[in-house]
C-alpha cells in the first residue's frame, strides 16, 4: 500500500467511476483499475461493489477511506508548511462559518486577507453550528466559527462575544430594540426554529419547559433568508441577530425586540483543531478572523450582552 493507491481510494468513492477518477486523476483507466485489485489483493477483501452504475465502497472500502482520509489531510498540511518559508504564508484552509456571517466575512477576507496573503487558498463553508463543529472535529475544517457550542474533548476553542438574539416579527407587532419583552410573551405566538439537534432550539425548549410554556413551533427552518422571510409576511416569529435583520429594522419591513427574564443569549466560539497543529495560514487566518469579528462588534453589528 502507497499513499498514491490512498489517493486513488478516495477518489473513486468520491467519483464513483473508474472511468470518471482516471479522468480526474489523469491516469489511463486500466492502471486505476489495477491499483485497487492490488489494495483489494492486499487487504484480501473487495473494497467496492461493481454495478452498471459504477462503483459503491463496500463495508471494509468505507472503513479505510475513514481512516485514510485524515491521514492524507495531515500529509497535505505538511507539505504546505514544508513548501513555506518563514517570510511567507501559504498552503490551502478550509473556514467554516454559520450563515450568518459568510457574506460579511468572506467579502472581507477577500479583500483584506487575500491580497496580502496570495498564496494561500480559502475554501470557505457556510453551515448551521452544529454542522460546522462536527465537520472541525473530524478533520474536515482548519477554522471554524459557531454559535453556542459547549467546550467538547477536541477543538481548541476561544469566545469572541455573546449577543443577546432578538424576537422578529411583522412591522404590525411594533416591538422596539429599547422594550424588551417578556419570555412569556413566546407563549402566544408561533415560532419558526432550527431543528432540535440545534444547540439553541435545546436551550430554548429548556427554558419554556422551566417556566411552564409550551412553544408553538410551525416551521423548522435554518436559512436565514427563509426566517426573514416567514417574519415579514406574518407568518412565525423568528429568533435572529441584529447584525442579520438591521436593514430590515430600518427599513420597516421587520420589527423585533430582546427577551427579557431570562435573556435569550448565545456565544460565538472560533475554533481550531485539537487532535492536529494547525498550519502557520490556519493560525494566521483565525487570527484575523478574530479581528473581523472585533471589529463588527465594535461598529454595533451586534446587540451585545451585558
Amino acid at each position: 500500500m502507497d499513499l498514491r493507491q490512498l489517493q486513488t481510494l478516495l477518489v473513486v468513492a468520491e467519483v464513483g467511476s473508474l472511468k470518471k477518477a482516471a479522468e480526474r486523476l489523469r491516469i489511463v483507466e486500466t492502471a486505476l483499475s489495477r491499483q485497487i485489485r492490488l489494495l483489494e489483493a492486499e487487504f484480501r477483501t473487495p473494497l467496492f461493489r461493481r454495478h452498471g452504475r459504477g462503483l459503491t465502497p463496500t463495508e471494509a472500502g468505507r472503513h479505510l477511506i475513514e481512516r485514510a482520509q485524515p491521514i492524507l489531510a495531515s500529509l497535505d498540511q505538511l507539505k504546505s508548511e514544508m513548501l513555506s518559508s518563514h517570510e511567507a504564508i501559504a498552503g490551502k484552509v478550509a473556514v467554516g462559518i454559520p450563515w450568518l456571517l459568510l457574506d460579511t466575512l468572506s467579502a472581507r477576507l477577500a479583500t483584506g486577507f487575500m491580497p496580502r496573503h496570495p498564496a494561500v487558498n480559502i475554501r470557505l463553508v457556510g453551515g448551521v453550528s452544529t454542522q460546522l463543529q462536527y465537520m472541525l472535529q473530524a478533520g474536515d475544517l482548519d477554522v471554524a466559527l459557531f454559535f453556542d457550542r459547549k467546550a467538547t474533548p477536541g477543538p481548541t476553542l476561544k469566545p469572541l462575544f455573546s449577543e443577546r438574539l432578538l424576537l422578529a416579527g411583522d412591522r404590525s407587532r411594533d416591538y422596539r430594540l429599547d422594550r424588551p419583552l417578556p419570555f412569556s410573551h413566546l407563549a402566544g405566538v408561533s415560532l419558526a426554529l432550527p431543528d432540535s439537534s440545534e444547540s439553541f432550539r435545546q436551550h430554548l425548549a429548556a427554558l419554556a419547559k422551566e417556566r411552564g410554556i409550551a412553544l408553538d413551533v410551525r416551521f423548522e427552518v435554518g436559512a436565514l433568508q427563509a426566517l426573514r422571510t416567514l417574519a415579514a409576511n406574518a407568518l412565525a416569529h423568528v429568533f435572529v441577530s441584529l447584525h442579520a435583520v438591521r436593514a430590515d429594522l430600518e427599513s420597516g419591513k421587520l420589527s423585533a425586540a430582546p427577551v427579557d427574564d431570562p435573556p435569550i443569549v448565545r456565544t460565538l466560539m472560533l475554533g481550531l483543531p485539537g487532535g492536529r497543529k494547525p498550519s502557520r495560514a490556519a493560525r494566521h487566518l483565525a487570527d484575523v478572523l478574530g479581528e473581523e469579528i472585533a471589529a463588527l462588534v465594535a461598529a454595533g453589528s451586534f446587540l451585545i450582552a451585558d
